[in-house]
């Protein structure tokens, strides 16, 4: 039997990263930093932020206060040209369509390196499936099967 490359990943089973590696992936970018209008309390600017970096919306609403008691006017000021920067947001439903697709666009957008390493064992597991499957089709086990069948259909 022929002595397989073996990377410290398990890329065999069926249901495993190798197989799915070449599903169509999530669609255009989606993760934007954006107002949440719908669920702000003044502009959305604080809620856009909670949305954007994933982090709960009370402390950076509670930062934001304490930001404005100790560096008065600067913190009014950047919210200011935030709310005016920023554009409003759609959030008339869910932003992604699974789990999975709202962890590759965060990743993307806040750690483009995590996304490169990610991408990259995608195509590493796609080539450990094509070398199997060229494996498959070029051993002699195939080519014997192969034969048997032309036999039985009388070929």
């Amino acid at each position: 039997m022929r002595e397989r490359h073996h990377h410290h990943h398990h890329y065999h089973d069926r249901e495993g990263y190798a197989y799915h590696a070449g599903d169509p992936g999530p669609g255009p970018n989606l993760h934007r930093l954006r107002r949440n209008i719908q669920r702000g309390k003044i502009a959305g600017v604080c809620r856009g932020l909670s949305d954007y970096f994933g982090w709960n919306v009370k402390y950076i609403r509670v930062g934001w206060i304490l930001a404005t008691v100790f560096f008065f006017p600067m913190p009014i000021i950047a919210y200011g040209v935030a709310a005016i920067v920023m554009k409003p947001g759609r959030y008339d439903g869910p932003l992604y369509q699974s789990t999975e697709d709202e962890r590759f666009w965060r990743t993307y957008s806040v750690k483009p390196r995590a996304t490169f390493s990610e991408l990259k064992h995608r195509f590493r597991a796609l080539d450990t499936r094509i070398e199997e499957m060229e494996y498959a089709v070029t051993s002699n086990e195939y080519g014997l099967r192969k034969e048997f069948r032309d036999l039985e259909r009388g070929v």
